[in-house]
């Protein structure tokens, strides 16, 4: 039994030295051969949890050890002095991955492995025992703790413990590591380096490596003229880019300009395909483009060959025969164990004998031999194994097939002057590999990237390597060949595709391209790509490394005379942006301004990564300097982090001055200022003569006065000032009307603007302190006007609102259902005020548009660009019910919009009398759409149909008449007609879930449509019998359902026939191909097939209730559904 050891033995000292370590073994590569030799194997085996491990092996960075353990089987523990009986003990065996303690611990990693587990015999088989297991950091060891017993190994007839020695050996593979602290090097390691995966790629990686080491076809690709087509849509200029930089980058490489070039867009990259459809699609593209060129023939010189289909007569002298070309040979997997056996299968021949003897023309019927014949065989041999097949469900095949590494093909070709046998010679060059099952899975690549070089120099061993998207790895020729025959139970993994190379074409299509043979053009394209790159790359560390700001003066502030301080807007698009280092200290920020706002000059460089102790030394030296200085300006960082706690509802945003950056202090940007962009407010004196006040923390407030003025009606902000705040703002009357302008002894009201939505009147009649007084910390505003001139309708405060809630609106005409006739009115624009009633806004539009306000129905947004009428009453309600934003601010919407129609009926009878109805109609040219309907709430059926009959697009020929059906709702298992409604029936009586607002949304919905002619009357003995479409499963319901008549008695082939007529869109190839069943309507259960041949006959009783005519049954149609999934899409090159 495999498992690994318990928690506590995995707490282990080692008792020796880690050896040095083998510098010819790659400490890398991906297989080890570990050995342990147990000497007094008795002794050990003395005792239980006695353990002893070899000498560590490094495999892919990582050290793997044999680790053995003594087992009491009846968990007892003894001494050593003690007699013991060694019958008890187990031998346990594991394979071990970095537990070394003196190593550095490595945190989360996996690696998946492979071992035989082995104790050698003197004279005869050994024992083994395979592991398969994915050891990671809390799980280490794996084998077998119950390996074998100590009698069993100790019994001298079997000869595995000798002279009380025994002698362990493990081969192991291991895959390469993963987890966070694993950066794979795989040009380090290989010498290659891999593709990344866009999402579901591995497709196309696989075959693009494989591509890449044919160099001949390299060479191919480097050759081709790009022409003129754009860089994004050209595919060779993206091909040479993928093979250029797989031959001269060092990590792996993007594919995103090659799928764009072929016209894909970012899904498609997460679409499974086949790897050998991918290459012939792709091969296809490139030859195409290669026509006419000098590289014309280099597709067809590497990958095609020519077979010969022939009949030849055994008795008589006469062959038919017909050549075929071929970029591939694909051989099936089912029933046959090799590849020697599948082409063994693919060109046997048969003999045509008997009844099925070959019509040879002049010679009459003969006895012959027919077959397939190789006659010519391509340099490049692409075998794709069919390993997936549909037999009533969609499966893979995963039987054991084995295929050698050196191939003769001679048995299955016709050998003659065009091919001799040295060209049935080939070597195996590639193997992708797909692991999972039909509908998906992962392509990886085996190459043996060694092949030229070992077929030049019979010194030279193979060199595979597997290709994993951006990993790559060396591996054994085992693992690249053996482990993916297939076959194995538990891994669902096999060879799919195999790309062999003629022996005698190694030389002249794997030859290696030095990059001096890169054509210079293809070179000096992608150098230059590189160089942007890089300076993209270094562009994008230095913005990094930055932040923007911009700098608020005192004149952009005073300029403003609406809302806070400053127009946000302004301050992203007006003001020039500056750049600065985010490890600036403050002092540093200080000079840049100075040197920015009243130097006008650029700032002296710094170095600011202090690359050197003479860099370091200077910049201290002038942060000494800038602090001995003394600015006329001080710097606050404007911030939008505020609350009311006086208040709930939502304010609009604000900019203010919020946190003081202090030039003294030794303090970084980037801990200072949390954002990539920052707005700075520089405050300095409002009078040039004055130096700046000081600014006590613990005591100054900083303000801005805005003055309103009743004569402009307008606001000025006139400065900014320091309050105490444990002073009263009556101590700071002069100085105010001074900074205003008026005379010192000016009665003044103040207001706090918190925001555009919140002035609040300062009462001062308590004689509080301004900081009791006011919820504001620094970059409050307050909102000054003389009080003699301050009125209930004129005054700060209502000039505050008017500016807030007068906004420009543009009002769109709406239709509920557009009759075909109707134009709509033009669009117009007006400003209207947000408290105004909405029975205003109708007047306004009636009078605008000459038609009655009371038949107005104004709509409101919902959400995103879905509006919805407003039915509440109009001589309450503002139009700030139209106004769906959180929070509304002027500044951030110019203009609003708002929809409206022209009903037929005042709106008030809508809540009053009248019912929306959602509903479905379908048009005459098929098409189905959504219909919104206004009926009285005690009318009828017929009311509906009348009042659609308004919109309807009727056509000549039709019947005029409608007629209202119960059908299911969009989602699969539901889309038919449940029944038709009688003309009387009442509105309240109909399905109450129809009548939602949202059709989408409803399990049933009502379906209006025009009766056909051959329906409107419907004599004793005919029925509507409903039709539905389903694909193979009567649950996969698709398409329109629909009803139509059927008689009792009459041949089922004549509703066949009605039924072609009716769907007069299918073609006949199509309608052929349709099968006819009988479903249940309850569970939508195939009763029965329809069968056209015996004159089956209609029965009436079968098909619907007879005393509520609802219908028991519907005729299904089957066929395939024309809407194709995307992982079931051919693959497309659009380019």
């Amino acid at each position: 039994m495999q498992c690994s050891p318990d928690p506590e033995d995995l707490l282990i000292v080692p008792t020796h030295d880690i050896p040095s370590y083998d510098e010819s073994l790659d400490p890398f590569g991906p297989e080890g051969h570990l050995s342990l030799d147990i000497d007094c194997f008795s002794k050990f085996m003395s005792r239980s949890d006695n353990r002893i491990m070899s000498k560590p092996i490094i495999v892919r960075g990582i050290p793997w050890r044999i680790l053995a353990i003594c087992r009491n089987q009846q968990g007892s523990r003894h001494s050593m002095n003690s007699r013991v009986n060694r019958s008890n003990f187990n031998f346990g065996f594991f394979l071990q991955c970095n537990n070394d303690e003196l190593l550095q611990k490595r945190g989360m990693w996996r690696c998946y492995g492979t071992a035989v587990l082995e104790v050698l015999n003197a004279d005869g088989p050994s024992i083994q025992k395979k592991i398969h297991h994915s050891f990671h950091n809390t799980e280490v060891d794996w084998g077998f703790s119950n390996y074998d017993q100590y009698d069993t190994l100790c019994n001298p007839k079997d000869g595995y413990v000798v002279n009380d020695t025994i002698k362990l050996r493990c081969r192991f593979t291991a895959d390469v590591p993963t987890g966070a602290n694993y950066m794979w090097d795989s040009k380090r390691h290989t010498g290659c380096i891999g593709l990344r995966n866009q999402g579901a790629t591995c497709y196309m990686n696989s075959i693009l490596q494989s591509f890449y080491f044919t160099t001949g076809f390299r060479r191919a690709v480097y050759n081709m003229d790009v022409g003129t087509e754009p860089n994004e849509s050209n595919i060779v200029l993206a091909m040479q880019r993928v093979f250029y930089e797989l031959q001269m980058a060092s990590e792996a490489v993007e594919t995103n300009s090659l799928t764009r070039a072929f016209g894909w867009d970012k899904l498609d990259a997460f679409n499974q395909h086949d790897v050998q459809e991918f290459c012939r699609v792709l091969l296809d593209n490139l030859e195409t483009k290669m026509k006419g060129t000098s590289e014309e023939k280099s597709i067809p010189n590497l990958f095609r060959g020519n077979m010969k289909s022939y009949i030849k007569c055994l008795d008589v002298d006469y062959e038919s025969s017909r050549t075929e070309s071929f970029y591939d040979v694909q051989l099936n997997v089912l029933g046959m164990d090799s590849l020697e056996r599948a082409f063994e299968a693919y060109t046997t021949s048969e003999i045509l004998d008997d009844e099925n003897k070959y019509d040879a023309g002049d010679h009459g019927l003969q006895r012959a031999e027919k077959g397939v014949k190789f006659v010519e065989l391509p340099p490049i041999l692409h075998v794709q194994l069919m390993r997936f097949q549909y037999c009533g469900v969609e499966q893979k095949i995963n039987e054991r097939f084995s295929f050698p590494e050196k191939m003769n093909l001679a048995s299955c070709c016709e050998l003659g002057p065009m091919l001799t046998e040295e060209d049935c010679v080939y070597s195996l060059h590639a193997v992708l590999v797909h692991s999972g099952e039909f509908h998906g899975g992962h392509y990886v690549t085996y190459i043996n990237v060694n092949l030229h070089e070992s077929a030049v120099d019979p010194t030279s061993s193979a060199k595979w390597c597997k290709f994993d998207d951006d990993v790559v790895s060396r591996t054994t020729t085992d693992d690249a060949i053996v482990s993916n025959f297939g076959g194995e139970k538990t891994m669902n993994s096999s060879a799919y595709m195999l790309v062999y190379v003629r022996d005698n074409a190694i030389d002249q299509f794997l030859a290696p391209i030095p990059d001096s043979q890169i054509p210079q053009s293809v070179s000096r394209t992608f150098e230059m790509e590189r160089l942007h790159r890089n300076r993209e790359k270094k562009k994008l560390e230095e913005e990094q490394l930055c932040m923007g700001i911009v700098l608020v003066t005192p004149d952009i502030v005073a300029s403003n005379h609406s809302f806070d301080l400053v127009d946000q807007s302004i301050v992203h698009d007006s003001i020039p942006h500056e750049t600065v280092w985010k490890h600036m200290f403050t002092a540093e920020l200080y000079q840049f301004v100075h040197d920015r706002l009243f130097e006008k000059s650029a700032m002296q460089k710094i170095d600011m990564f202090d690359s050197d102790d003479e860099a370091r030394q200077a910049r201290r030296d002038n942060l000494r300097r800038i602090k001995s200085k003394k600015f006329n300006f001080r710097l606050w960082r404007m911030t939008d982090s505020y609350s009311l706690e006086r208040t709930t509802q939502k304010l609009t945003s604000r900019l203010r001055p919020s946190e003081f950056i202090d030039c003294k202090t030794d303090t970084r940007l980037d801990t200072l200022l949390s954002q990539d962009f920052e707005t700075i407010y520089v405050e300095f004196s409002n009078n040039i003569e004055r130096p700046l006040c000081e600014y006590d923390t613990a005591r100054d407030l900083l303000f801005f006065v805005k003055y309103y003025d009743t004569m402009t009606d307008k606001f000025t902000i006139i400065g900014h000032t320091m309050f105490d705040c444990h002073k009263r703002f009556n101590l700071y009357r002069s100085m105010l009307c001074e900074m205003i302008g008026l005379p010192a002894d000016t009665e003044l009201k103040y207001y706090m603007e918190h925001a555009a939505s919140y002035l609040e009147l300062v009462d001062l009649t308590q004689n509080y302190s301004i900081g009791r007084l006011v919820e504001e910390q620094d970059g409050g505003i307050l909102v000054v006007e003389k009080v003699e001139t301050s009125t209930s309708t004129q005054n700060a405060k209502q000039k505050m609102n008017e500016l807030f809630l007068d906004v420009e609106v543009e009002f769109v005409q709406s239709f509920y259902n557009k009759k075909p006739e109707e134009e709509p009115f033009e669009q117009f624009v007006k400003r209207i005020c947000l408290d105004d009633k909405l029975f205003t806004v109708a007047e306004e539009i009636g009078a605008r548009l000459n038609v009655d306000p009371k038949k107005v129905l104004i709509w409101t947004r919902v959400s995103g660009s879905r509006f919805e009428p407003f039915f509440d009453d109009y001589m309450l309600n503002t139009c700030k019910g139209l106004m769906t934003r959180p929070v509304h601010d002027p500044r951030a919407y110019k203009r609003y919009r708002v929809q409206y129609a022209i009903m037929p009926f005042d709106i008030d009878e809508i809540s009053k009398h009248r019912i929306q109805t959602k509903l479905f109609w379908q048009l005459p040219n098929g098409h189905v759409e959504e219909l919104t309907l206004f009926p009285l709430k005690e009318g009828t059926v017929i009311d509906i149909i009348n009042e659609a009959k308004r919109y309807y697009p009727f056509v000549e020929g039709g019947s005029g008449k409608f007629r209202l059906l119960q059908i299911g709702a969009p989602p699969l298992s539901n889309q038919r007609v449940y029944q038709i409604y009688g003309e009387n029936t009442l509105i309240s009586d109909l399905d109450q879930r129809t009548m939602y607002k949202l059709v989408s949304s409803q399990a049933l919905h009502c379906r209006l449509e025009e009766v056909p002619i051959d329906e409107l009357d419907m004599s004793p003995g005919e029925f509507l019998c409903p039709v539905v479409h389903f694909d193979r499963e009567p649950t996969k319901l698709f398409g329109l359902s629909f009803v139509i008549k059927i008689r009792n008695n009459e041949l089922m082939t004549e509703v066949r026939d009605r039924l072609r007529r009716k769907l007069n869109d299918v073609s006949d190839a199509d309608f052929a191909k349709y099968k006819f069943a009988l479903l249940s309507r309850d569970k939508l259960q195939l009763c029965r097939t329809i069968e056209f041949n015996n004159g089956e006959k209609v029965n009436l009783a079968d098909m619907a209730n007879q005393t509520t005519g609802v219908p028991q049954v519907y005729i299904g149609l089957d066929h395939k559904s024309p809407i194709q999934h995307s992982s079931e899409a051919a693959i497309r090159i659009l380019n």
